[in-house]
């Protein structure tokens, strides 16, 4: 439980600094690319570089944390390219309905157990998410633009995914030292590909180094990594059919309500809904 409520803070105060991200005018990418080098060495240095590079490359997680290394930063892209393209709410919607992924993945190939209080609790959890992001403007996404939150849909869901396999199969049994090594690994990834992306970025004229950018990265890293290494531990202890959908339907549901206490963000009545619809569901899942 205690694992399941520090990936639950660490992930909603990842939401709370993108918002902060806007307000403050920090460039989303640039932060994200920063934060991925900031939680790998943050990463690292929590186990005082125990492990080498050799080390690193002759583990059996190793391609792994290259696969969690590239799901990390596209998904990160693919999310930038569809609020944009096909609008905040249906990327909103689509990135945390995911956990349709990882829930049938433990279903049915780890053995998951599924009662039916379970199974209900988790139909209700979808909905829950859908009404508590579902916003009052009416976005019209084109044919040719549904493709970017479908894809949203499946990175999101793959990365957890993903990350459950490696837990499952190459990190089970394993010290703690393996564990923050996949994670740090898979962040160093996602930061070269962010890099590449950066420069090419810059050669286009984005100005990406800038002080605000370094330091909402630096805060972003230290969360992320946070919500990485918690997420990992969970899987540890807890279902990925019952970890994933209460940490996201918790986070959708907390973040909510934080955006209508502090950020006066404005909740419509069928939000309202889907957040006490999150409350049963929680109890539901967690039965």
């Amino acid at each position: 439980m205690l694992y399941l409520i520090l990936a639950i803070t660490a992930s909603t105060l990842i939401l709370i600094c993108f918002k902060l991200f806007g307000k403050f005018g920090i460039d989303d990418f640039s932060a994200i690319t920063i934060n991925y080098i900031v939680g790998s060495l943050f990463g690292f240095n929590f186990i005082n570089w125990e492990q080498n590079i050799s080390a690193i490359a002759m583990s059996s997680w190793f391609p792994m944390a290259l696969l969690t290394g590239g799901l990390l930063i596209s998904g990160f892209v693919l999310f930038s390219i569809s609020t944009r393209k096909a609008g905040v709410a249906i990327t909103a919607i689509s990135s945390r309905m995911s956990v349709v992924i990882p829930v049938l993945l433990g279903l049915v190939f780890l053995g998951d157990e599924a009662g039916v209080l379970k199974i209900s609790g988790i139909v209700l959890a979808l909905v829950a998410l859908y009404l508590t992001l579902k916003k009052d403007n009416k976005e019209k996404v084109s044919l040719k633009f549904i493709w970017i939150p479908l894809s949203v849909f499946m990175f999101m869901g793959l990365n957890d995914s993903t990350v459950k396999v490696t837990q499952h199969f190459f990190l089970s049994g394993k010290g703690s030292g393996d564990y923050v090594s996949y994670a740090a690994t898979a962040f160093m990834v996602a930061f070269f590909i962010g890099l590449i992306i950066s420069l090419f970025r810059i050669s286009k004229g984005v100005k990406v180094f800038k002080i605000k950018n370094l330091l909402g990265g630096m805060i972003l890293g230290i969360l992320n990594w946070f919500s990485m290494y918690y997420l990992l531990k969970g899987f540890e202890v807890i279902q990925v059919s019952v970890f994933v959908p209460l940490v996201n339907i918790s986070v959708v549901a907390l973040s909510s309500i934080i955006g209508y206490l502090i950020f006066k963000e404005k909740l419509r009545p069928l939000n309202w809904i889907g957040i006490l619809f999150a409350l049963i569901a929680i109890l539901m899942i967690a039965a």
